[in-house]
């Protein structure tokens, strides 16, 4: 097997045997996934799937937080600025409205999370197979609340992992949600202290090592079909063309990028969350 390993500006890849780790690597700004990263993810993915001997991804993070999702200075400089958009497969990279690519890989997909995980992190984390969270983990959907819209390509997701009643609360609200209860939802597998988590994932990939790589791709795209039966194609589709603020929304919105790309992120976020109770839109 060729060696499938790499250290960027965004991301670390190493290959033990038939697993290949990928670290998300931006530590300083807690692993937010801009263009740069996205894109480097979606080459590994696609030198992991032609590889016959690569059985299972692990996906971790370098720092204290897993992500903190979309890098949002990147949305806001785009925005603010009027810069060219960066692309992924040909479409904006931020909004796509199609699924993510790690739910075209075939084989195993396992993730070990940490601290803060941001909504188009938990995207990816929807695509996965295995998930493992740190007792620290926070789900968070709080960015939803200055104006994302309906929930499109891997958000379509959300339906089949939690109750319709928790969708809402996370979409509509912006709400969080702890390790425990993720646990308890049954979104994570595992949840181990702080510091555990990388290790309870690597055994899960090394069960996935031990299998015959074609049964791991046949029971996995089994499985997606019964997705696709119970409607996941018509659910992605229903958000291709996502929601665009207007009037008092979309000054509120533009006001938001403004700060991020001004004052920065920290900034934008104590004054999205300045007149909302935290604890109420906890699930």
């Amino acid at each position: 097997m060729s060696e499938i390993g790499t250290t960027s500006g965004t991301i670390q890849v190493e290959t033990c045997g038939a697993i290949v780790t990928i670290r998300l690597n931006r530590p300083e700004v807690n692993n937010a996934i801009n263009s740069e990263m996205e894109n480097e993810i979606l080459r590994v993915l696609e030198l992991c799937q032609a590889d016959p001997e690569v059985k299972c991804v692990l996906l971790a993070a370098n720092g204290t937080n897993f992500s903190a999702g979309h890098d949002i200075a990147q949305v806001a400089r785009e925005r603010v600025t009027g810069e060219a958009p960066a692309t992924l497969e040909g479409h904006y990279w931020a909004r796509t409205g199609e699924m993510l690519p790690t739910w075209r890989f075939s084989k195993a997909l396992v993730v070990a999370a940490k601290g803060f995980v941001g909504p188009h992190a938990i995207a990816w984390l929807l695509t996965a197979d295995v998930l493992i969270a740190a007792e620290n983990t926070r789900f968070s959907f709080e960015e939803t609340r200055i104006g994302i819209g309906a929930p499109y390509g891997p958000y379509a997701l959300l339906a089949y992992h939690f109750p319709i009643r928790v969708v809402k609360q996370l979409w509509i609200a912006g709400g969080w949600m702890d390790a425990a209860t993720a646990l308890r939802l049954d979104f994570v597998n595992r949840v181990v202290p702080l510091g555990e988590e990388e290790e309870e994932a690597r055994r899960y990939c090394r069960s996935f090592e031990a299998m015959d790589v074609a049964n791991i791709v046949a029971n996995k795209q089994g499985i997606h079909q019964l997705y696709e039966a119970a409607g996941l194609e018509k659910m992605i589709d229903a958000g291709r063309e996502p929601y665009q603020p207007s009037g008092a929304a979309a000054a509120e919105q533009a006001e938001h990028f403004a700060i991020i790309h001004e004052r920065g992120v920290a900034a934008a976020i104590r004054n999205r969350d300045s007149a909302v109770d935290r604890a109420v839109l906890k699930v």
